[in-house]
């Protein structure tokens, strides 16, 4: 395994960034378009949406034609998605809303053959110390992350552990989700280019192939990308490409030394840009306002759901009743 690499076609998409919402529809559109076209074509070809099934919603409610294409592709395992709803900051929004976005998002992907079970976090600005014990609750074992990761780890994994103890493997995406795109930048040259890079972060791997993220923000893969690897590979390295779960099911080890515990909040391999917690305050105050609003009720209402058997709240409910109700 030492001399394969692995590569895996992807894209981290924002929903609305520097352009409006549907600016980047328009994008995502084109994207995925190109994605399905590509899949279709070439068997060897596979590709990993970054996590989160509103995109792939967001792409349905223009092209809901295309909603057969999809799982089938996702039911061959040649598309990945899931398990997530949305990519969230998990620094500005409740307990409760990170536990039912992946229970969201695991319900949509099922409706379309199938959540990846990887708990995928590409591009969030830190970690909190709970997420490996919400995902372990979720019966998922491994996550794939780049920001926030301490200088301690010296491999491409480690075994994040939650303060309940709860663990999952982790995949440290080190030099970030697009560490695969110098290597592709000449296609001729993929192979040297690519021995250039194992041979410089060897010591990360191991025994373990390389993993090259193939993609960047907001733009398919090149639909000759499958091409060009298979010209690429030999019989020195091989080269495989797959989905981030295929990855990390069949091409690593099970045997992870580093431990972290807690929080990731580290910026020694990728800036967590801690002024996004401070951007957009109002919306941010609104929002909370409304977790918990909505927090406070459904407690109230298991609770009044259950008044028959509660001498105190038939007795509220006796004091509180409106004639007429």
């Amino acid at each position: 395994m030492r001399n394969s690499a692995v590569f895996v076609p992807h894209f981290p998409w924002d929903r609305e960034w520097y352009e409006p919402f549907q600016v980047f529809r328009h994008r995502l559109v084109a994207a995925l378009d190109t994605v399905l076209e590509t899949a279709e074509a070439d068997p060897d070809f596979r590709f990993t949406v970054d996590g989160q099934m509103a995109a792939i919603e967001d792409y349905l409610e223009t092209r809901p034609e295309n909603r057969e294409r999809i799982i089938a592709l996702v039911s061959e395992g040649r598309l990945a998605i899931g398990p997530w709803l949305i990519l969230l900051d998990e620094f500005l929004c409740s307990g409760e809303t990170i536990v039912r976005n992946p229970q969201m998002g695991w319900e949509a992907a099922e409706k379309l053959g199938g959540a990846m079970s990887i708990g995928y976090l590409p591009d969030m600005f830190g970690h909190i110390a709970q997420m490996p014990q919400i995902l372990a609750r979720a019966g998922i074992e491994h996550a794939a992350l780049w920001r926030g990761v301490p200088g301690s780890v010296a491999s491409h994994a480690f075994r994040w552990r939650a303060p309940d103890g709860s663990e999952v493997r982790t995949e440290f995406l080190f030099d970030g989700y697009d560490n695969g795109l110098d290597v592709l930048l000449v296609p001729d040259r993929i192979r040297r280019a690519l021995g250039e890079y194992a041979q410089m972060t060897a010591e990360r791997w191991g025994g373990d192939p390389v993993l090259a993220m193939a993609g960047t923000d907001h733009n398919a893969p090149d639909p000759r990308l499958a091409a060009w690897l298979r010209h690429a590979s030999s019989s020195e390295r091989a080269i495989t490409v797959t989905t981030l779960e295929e990855y990390i099911r069949k091409h690593v080890r099970d045997e992870v030394s580093a431990v972290v515990t807690g929080e990731l909040r580290s910026h020694v391999r990728g800036n967590i840009l801690p002024g996004v917690l401070s951007v957009r305050l109002g919306l941010e105050q609104r929002m909370a306002a409304a977790e918990r609003t909505i927090d406070h009720t459904e407690r109230m209402n298991a609770l009044w759901s259950r008044r028959d058997d509660s001498p105190f709240l038939s007795r509220l409910a006796q004091d509180h009743r409106v004639d007429g109700a």
